[in-house]
């Protein structure tokens, strides 16, 4: 059986963390299977860095100005915690080789500080594997065509995990982290929030679209897209190795004991959005076409999209935006208003809370037991938007946390779901 292992910073953000890491990986071996560890810089060592990088430049954001050498810079913290790990991992008797990621043949594009792999090559690594080592990755990281070291930007040593194992047809990737794995609401936010066990790739790319920082979207998105099994895992529970706890991403078919009468799997919330309203524009998609692409142009991604029509026949345009970005779009979409007489009106501190599960759109009630809830807490809603996995309502930001435990308790989340 073959394992990739990935080890956030908070895992490896001491000696002895390290240490307890490596006495996890070397059981992992000395049970018979090949092992990949892929890991991230220890604890805060990429802020310290950036950090360092903001003072001799006296830039906020020196990857701006400098991105190859903030590259060069980063990628020095995972090589120092691989190395550290691979010499803790040898002291408990299993051989083990750290590569970094143009050593593993991670290759990506030209984009200095968010470079997407394009392939990986990954013959030492087999070369390791095959001579009974474990072979120790260098997260975040790879190489471009022009032989230049890049970084693959947030969430890079999950994406560097997801697609090692992908490339080289891994039984299982378990990702290790600080939380024992996905749960069905923030449990900072919501007591009694439970871990779900099984997810979809689908559901589970949702959430982390939609704000839950647990897995990044990106190596969800290569898991589901490679047929990967990913298991979130807590890095700090030894019973059982870990194996049969946390939370299993899948897209394998569910065995029958595993399907569930659960008309919501998780709920994800994000803050900072902002809902822009476009009145007076020509009837009909070209004017609506013709903001979108004014406002892409613009560098503004636009979220959520409705349509109505005003009392005059022309219609009304409503989007969300990252707050960020309300007053570009505000200008945008003014721009393209004003030749027809309409106006444009922003409204800031708004949330987004996604209720996510697997065929959303085939579940009669759920848009109505959410509203209740809602309703009953006197909590406005400013807009909706649905997918096939999931129903997002706008609400105040000041509302937020609220409005999260109001739907959570009328989903019954906290509670076991009953078996189909």
């Amino acid at each position: 059986m073959l394992v990739v292992q990935k080890y956030g910073g908070s895992s490896v953000g001491s000696p002895e963390r390290i240490q307890r890491v490596a006495r996890r990986v070397a059981a992992t071996r000395r049970r018979g299977d090949d092992v990949v560890v892929v890991v991230s810089a220890m604890g805060d060592t990429t802020d310290d860095l950036t950090t360092l990088a903001q003072l001799v430049t006296r830039r906020d954001r020196p990857q701006g100005e400098h991105p190859r050498e903030m590259d060069m810079l980063l990628t020095a913290g995972e090589r120092i915690a691989s190395a550290l790990l691979t010499m803790a991992i040898r002291e408990q008797g299993v051989e083990a080789r750290s590569f970094t990621g143009s050593q593993a043949a991670i290759l990506t594009d030209t984009s200095h500080t968010a470079a997407r792999i394009l392939d990986i090559r990954g013959d030492r690594i087999r070369d390791a594997l095959a001579a009974g080592c474990v072979a120790i990755v260098a997260g975040f990281q790879g190489v471009s065509a022009e032989k230049e070291i890049t970084t693959l930007g947030r969430g890079g040593s999950d994406t560097t995990a997801v697609a090692l194992a992908a490339r080289l047809g891994a039984d299982e990737c378990e990702i290790y982290t600080d939380v024992d794995g996905i749960y069905t609401a923030d449990p900072r936010r919501v007591e009694d929030a439970r871990i779900i066990p099984v997810i979809t790739h689908e559901e589970m790319l949702e959430m982390a679209s939609s704000g839950a920082q647990v897995m990044h979207g990106r190596a969800v998105d290569i898991g589901g897209r490679f047929g990967v099994d990913i298991r979130v895992l807590s890095s700090f529970i030894e019973d059982d190795d870990g194996r049969r706890r946390g939370t299993l991403i899948t897209s394998k078919e569910r065995r029958m004991e595993d399907l569930v009468l659960r008309d919501v799997t998780g709920l994800a919330s994000k803050g900072g959005q902002a809902k822009l309203v476009v009145r007076g524009l020509e009837p009909g998609m070209r004017a609506q076409t013709e903001l979108l692409e004014a406002l892409a142009a613009a560098g503004v991604s636009v979220d959520m999209v409705f349509e109505a029509r005003d009392g005059d026949g022309r219609a009304q345009v409503q989007l969300t935006v990252a707050e960020d970005d309300v007053e570009t779009a505000r200008r945008v979409a003014g721009e393209i208003a004003a030749p027809g007489g309409g106006e444009v009106r922003a409204h800031g501190g708004l949330s987004r809370i996604a209720m996510v599960g697997h065929g959303m759109t085939g579940r009669p009630g759920v848009y109505a037991r959410a509203y209740r809830a809602l309703m009953d807490r006197g909590v406005d809603v400013h807009g909706v938007s649905t997918s096939s996995t999931s129903i997002t309502v706008l609400v105040d930001r000041e509302r937020e946390e609220e409005a999260v435990r109001a739907i959570h308790a009328a989903f019954e989340l906290g509670k076991e779901a009953a078996a189909a």
